[in-house]
């Protein structure tokens, strides 16, 4: 297979290898292993397995979209067209996002057998452009009503260039929709857990390189007594899965970047830490956890205090009902 960023780099295109011969044709329509190999070599994560499969069809002129899914249940999705013809757009609406706001469009066909890999973060929509278009994707996470959010097809702050302007038929919740500007001005800045806090730091530097300087009571909200970090993380494999009774820490990717999921026992986040001078705090008693690291990803935690086996939280049911009690 052969995989081509597009102008949104997290965006994939996906050219499938094609054995044709006078009976048909034969391509491998998934290898995660491969797909997974793939998007290393771009320098992007390895996204969360396939949970769930959905196949739609579509008569000329059906517009489906904008959708996405909030955290904690935000869907990537690898998308193909298995007959008729699509023009399949995604819409960056990470907040923080350098492209947020900007989208990428291409056509899928039962004839270029192209797929899209989408992830989790973006809006997703589609139009068909010829009868009978069966539309096929795999999601990351499986469809969650009350997680589900959608953003207006033809705003204009977007401008999506859609092929099929006349005769569309959308559906009215699409039609009701709101627009970007207005889902930003709700989720533009995700909110942390009570404590929690995003750190940006100072970077000086000039054309030598640049440096980050990380003080104990001072950008780091607590006296350093430990550091540790970690690096060389395998493709699929997520970190962390526990809570502290008394320890803080502060997190920041040096190199690459991770996916950090913060949980309160009432309120999960996620957050990108994606930059060398960005770090999140992550006080006592919030489950956190670590996904989708690239594969250059070296993430450095500063800790208040050394380790203690006896301070780690690390059934989540049992989180919850310390929450619940204290």
């Amino acid at each position: 297979m052969k995989l081509t960023q597009l102008s949104i780099p997290d965006v994939v295109l996906i050219e499938p290898v094609v054995y044709a011969d006078d009976r048909g044709w034969f391509m491998e329509s998934f290898n995660e292993p491969r797909f997974h190999a793939e998007l290393g070599k771009l320098g992007l994560p390895v996204p969360r397995p396939f949970v769930q499969g959905n196949h739609s069809v579509s008569k000329k002129g059906v517009l489906r979209g904008l959708h996405f899914q909030h955290g904690p249940h935000a869907q990537g999705k690898l998308v193909r067209v298995t007959q008729g013809a699509a023009f399949d757009v995604a819409v960056d609406i990470r907040p923080g996002s350098p492209t947020a706001g900007q989208w990428v469009g291409v056509e899928l066909n039962a004839r270029n057998n192209h797929m899209l890999w989408i992830p989790e973060g973006f809006a997703h929509g589609f139009v068909a452009l010829e009868d009978n278009t069966h539309f096929l994707y795999q999601t990351t996470d499986i469809y969650h009503k009350e997680s589900e959010g959608s953003i207006r097809w033809d705003d204009p702050d977007l401008a999506i260039v859609w092929p099929v302007q006349e005769g569309l038929t959308v559906s009215e919740k699409d039609r009701q929709a709101p627009s970007y500007t207005q889902l930003m001005s709700v989720f533009g800045t995700p909110s942390l857990p009570p404590h929690s806090e995003l750190f940006q730091f100072v970077r000086k530097g000039d054309e030598r390189g640049s440096l980050v300087a990380l003080q104990g009571h001072d950008n780091v909200p607590f006296g350093i007594q430990r550091a540790y970090y970690l690096t060389d993380t395998k493709p699929g494999v997520s970190r962390g899965f526990h809570a502290h009774h008394q320890l803080k820490q502060l997190a920041v990717c040096v190199s690459g970047r991770c996916r950090m999921l913060m949980d309160d026992g009432v309120t999960r986040t996620e957050h990108w830490l994606d930059a060398a001078d960005k770090g999140i705090y992550i006080p006592p008693m919030v489950w956190h956890e670590m996904h989708d690291f690239s594969v250059d990803c070296v993430l450095l935690v500063l800790a208040d205090s050394y380790y203690d086996e006896n301070d780690y939280i690390r059934d989540y049911a049992h989180f919850k009902a310390l929450v619940q009690k204290f």
